[in-house]
């Protein structure tokens, strides 16, 4: 702005110099050719002078009204800015105090739900995990409130790959670049952290350890999470949902899961065990 000032005075400055220059030069000349007398000489040059001063006047109004203007235009668009950036960490500041208040009731009911043993605590680790995952990537994307799908899906691999033993489980992670919400994302990570234990747990046959394919991209105008296992495959009792309440624990917080993000939880078959949760697009970012 001072530089933008200087530059002005300069040009007025510069300007009247070379309008009064002007003026004398050709002004006088033309006077002593046209006067017939001292005294209409001195007339003509005292009318000389009100023209210079009421040219320069208007001059000067013209040049100082046309900088104050955008002066003032600068002024309030600086301020419209401020203003506009002012709003936009005041939402951001929200949103965040709204996921962190939400991704603690999440962890809060984990807690109660996870059993109080060795293999309930690793669990619960990974879902932790999985949410500290997306939180993570969340406030470092562009826009602080979507992630890629392809780059949540390798990254759950990755995070997950060294909680289990190589023995027993591998993991690799796919997906497209569908943008996640941040209710997406914490639901899709808690569903591939559970899916992925029940594969740990249930998965293996023999002592070769069980492959896993995580899988988030956009089908049929959803976005489908799909984690899907070479094992024997999910015993009938469990695509039936005929379990006993202690080994229905699984399924029943991927189905709670489910209804949370208004989505849809499906299990089956193809021959290894597949776990697929489909979250409609008003649950995505735009």
């Amino acid at each position: 702005m001072k530089a933008r000032v200087r530059h002005f005075a300069l040009r007025v400055a510069i300007s009247y110099a070379a309008i009064a220059f002007l003026w004398i030069a050709f002004s006088d000349r033309l006077a002593t050719l046209i006067a017939e007398d001292y005294a209409h000489l001195a007339s003509f040059q005292t009318a000389k002078g009100f023209f210079f001063v009421a040219a320069t006047t208007a001059l000067l109004y013209f040049f100082s009204k046309r900088q104050f203007e955008t002066i003032v235009s600068v002024s309030t668009q600086r301020e419209l800015d401020s203003q506009a950036r002012l709003r936009e960490k005041e939402t951001l500041l929200r949103e965040i105090n709204h996921r962190v208040k939400n991704n603690l009731q999440v962890i809060l009911s984990l807690m109660r739900l996870t059993p109080k043993d060795e293999r309930g605590f690793a669990d619960l680790d990974r879902k932790i995990r999985s949410i500290a995952l997306a939180q993570d990537l969340l406030t470092s994307s562009p826009d602080m409130s979507s992630i890629r799908a392809r780059d949540f899906a390798q990254s759950l691999a990755s995070t997950f790959a060294g909680g289990f033993i190589p023995s027993e489980l591998r993991l690799s992670g796919s997906g497209d670049d569908t943008a996640l919400s941040a209710d997406a994302a914490v639901a899709f990570g808690i569903l591939v952290a559970e899916a992925c234990s029940n594969a740990a747990r249930y998965g293996r046959s023999g002592s070769a350890p069980v492959s896993v394919c995580v899988s988030i991209r956009s089908v049929d105008g959803s976005v489908a999470a799909t984690v899907r296992d070479d094992g024997p495959g999910f015993p009938l009792e469990v695509l039936s949902r005929q379990l006993a309440a202690d080994t229905s624990l699984g399924i029943s917080l991927m189905e709670a899961l489910a209804v949370q993000v208004s989505g849809e939880l499906s299990l089956r078959n193809e021959p290894g065990a597949t776990v697929e949760l489909r979250i409609p697009r008003p649950g995505l970012a735009d």
